[in-house]
């Protein structure tokens, strides 16, 4: 697997290590280890995941991380939320009927299937469920839900998960994010307890990417409250490897805690590459990342967090220039995108002019450079269109570069001056107004230093006043108010934001729910009836390379015609973590967090002494 390629060293020196991490950050999608643990690693660089594991030597202990995992969420419930990490959350407590053996690659494998879905025909799916799955049992889910905890999966609870996303009557009908990928479903039978009929309206290419979707999780029927929603930590009942044990978001003391799943289904499932009785942890606490750079760094260096990773890149850049030994520098292309979301449905930018100039004239180059400086002269950003860079589906940077709105040089020049040339025929600042601008806070490097790097380029390109304000939640309070723009209100919402967009993995995921007229993440309320047409022509189509030629096709209409949501950049994630942390896999975006069920702490290891 591409994304979890790993190339174990000997333990390093200081200077070993910085020559070393200049080949990590060129690694472009990635994972390197860098100074493992001596003798222990697989050494076959392309290998697949089941060959890069490592066999369990010890087993308990609790992992803990600095990240975002226990950010304040807009919804807890895992059909409704928007936020990518709370989705992490979800991912090691749901599952899923198929999951992604490889994100990158596009690979599928039964998780709670057993098999593949079989085909009689073009729009019908057999789907038959694993047996001896069972919800989560402790004593707290016993008594806050005494008819689920402990029960087996059912094929209604298949059926329902899907069915209520669906469903126009309930009290949550349009915030339900994902509607747009069970909408392709004309009938589900439950033929018996573990064997559903799937009958679709039409053929759909990429419905089986639907079953192993980051938020196709499939929850017990029951769970819900009155109003058709799960708001309660206790209401986190799922099948997966983990079990929530400990939910404190936002704030001083943030945690998000997950403690092993005994009864796991999937187990002893890599008996033959890890070991029996997964998950090897005992627990997993992620605490929200302080973004205190020196905090940060003594925490990891006295082992109170055994992985961080750094917002600013520049802290990152600081914590490998010290003198550690044994630790891994872990790197993959993120698969989340900065962008700009715009309401089209209303001045300014109802109006393509306005919309147009400033994808033209915001420097990407510029602000990539400053949010995310190169470390050892490896590009810690890269240039992104409607799709991530780490995506089979992407438009490559060679092709981007050469689009109006990436270019560089003379090309640069010339955008420029087709900026100011639409913004005048706009009727400039004086027609258009200031705008205001959205910043989630999340990054704190965000909010810290965008505003002012987007402010300073409209205002030299365009003459234009950009007025900031910042999410002090990080990102809820603006999905709240992206949710009000779905409604047509004439207040709380937000036409320009800057943020982070969640990311998909399959092309359909990165571009239907988004662009598509009606649709329920299409919160620029954008219709365009011949973009339309192209989404719809890219689900039907089964060959691989032509659906692909389709996807560029619909992105380059995207970025030529539509303007609706201005793609940036996508980071370059990288983390630090202690070479004592075993089968460590660095995802592409939140949501994978599943694997952690592979992950052990190896005691033996040089570095372990000292952990506190």
């Amino acid at each position: 697997m591409n994304d979890e390629t790993r190339r174990h060293g000997q333990r390093i020196t200081r200077r070993s290590f910085l020559l070393g991490s200049v080949v990590a950050a060129g690694a472009g999608a990635t994972a390197v280890a860098v100074g493992y643990a001596r003798n222990r690693g697989d050494r076959a660089a392309g290998a697949t995941r089941a060959s890069t594991l490592a066999p369990v030597v010890s087993r308990g202990g609790v992992l803990r991380a600095y990240n975002f995992d226990a950010i304040i969420p807009d919804a807890l419930d895992p059909h409704l939320t928007q936020m990518g990490p709370v989705v992490d959350m979800h991912s090691a407590i749901f599952s899923r009927l198929l999951r992604y053996e490889d994100e990158r690659a596009g690979t599928l494998a039964p998780d709670l299937c057993d098999g593949m879905p079989e085909q009689p025909d073009k729009l019908t799916y057999v789907i038959r469920l694993r047996s001896g799955v069972t919800f989560h049992d402790t004593p707290p889910f016993r008594l806050t839900h005494p008819d689920t905890a402990g029960r087996a999966l059912q094929a209604a609870d298949v059926k329902y998960s899907i069915e209520r996303q669906l469903n126009t009557t309930s009290p949550q009908a349009g915030r339900f994010f994902r509607a747009d990928t069970w909408s392709v479903i004309d009938s589900i039978d439950a033929r018996d307890a573990r064997t559903l009929v799937v009958r679709l309206k039409r053929p759909t290419a990429p419905f089986l990417q639907f079953l192993a979707g980051r938020h196709a999780f499939v929850i017990p029927k029951g769970v819900t409250d009155a109003n058709d929603e799960l708001r309660r930590d206790l209401d986190m009942i799922g099948s997966g490897p983990f079990l929530l044990d400990a939910w404190q978001p936002g704030g001083a003391g943030s945690l998000m805690r997950l403690r092993r799943n005994p009864s796991w289904f999937a187990a002893d499932d890599l008996v033959a590459t890890a070991g029996r009785g997964r998950p090897f942890l005992e627990a997993y606490e992620a605490y929200v990342s302080p973004q205190q750079d020196l905090f940060e760094q003594m925490a990891f260096e006295r082992k109170r967090v055994d992985t961080t990773d750094f917002s600013d890149v520049a802290a990152l850049a600081r914590e490998q220039k010290t003198n550690l030994a044994d630790i891994l520098l872990e790197q993959t292309d993120a698969g989340g995108i900065l962008a700009s979301r715009l309401l089209l449905d209303r001045a300014p930018f109802k109006d393509d002019r306005v919309r147009r100039a400033l994808h033209l004239a915001v420097d990407r180059r510029a602000l990539a450079s400053a949010l995310y400086p190169a470390l050892d002269g490896a590009a810690s950003a890269k240039l992104s269109g409607p799709v991530a860079p780490g995506s089979p589906w992407a438009l490559t940077g060679a092709e981007l570069r050469k689009r109006p709105g990436y270019r560089s040089g003379a090309a640069r020049d010339q955008d420029l001056r087709d900026a100011k040339q639409l913004w005048a025929a706009a009727g400039g600042s004086a027609g258009v107004g200031d705008l205001r601008m959205s910043v989630a806070g999340v990054p704190a490097v965000l909010g810290s230093k965008a505003p002012d790097l987007v402010q300073r380029g409209l205002q030299q390109a365009l003459g234009v006043k950009l007025v900031a304000g910042t999410d002090p939640s990080g990102y809820a309070f603006i999905a709240a108010a992206l949710r009000r723009n779905l409604d047509a209100a004439s207040d709380g919402v937000v036409p320009f934001t800057l943020a982070f967009e969640d990311g998909g993995i399959d092309l359909d995921e990165w571009l239907y729910a988004q662009y598509r007229s009606g649709q329920p993440q299409n919160t620029y309320r954008l219709q365009d009836a011949t973009l339309d047409a192209m989404l719809d022509k890219q689900r039907q189509e089964f060959d691989a390379a032509a659906r692909r030629s389709q996807g560029l096709a619909i992105q380059d209409y995207l970025l030529a015609n539509v303007n609706a949501r201005l793609d940036y950049l996508a980071p370059v994630s990288r983390r630090v973590t202690w070479g004592y942390v075993r089968n460590s896999t660095m995802p592409i975006w939140y949501g994978a967090l599943e694997r952690l069920a592979d992950t052990w702490l190896d005691q033996s290891h040089d570095a372990w002494a000292g952990r506190q």
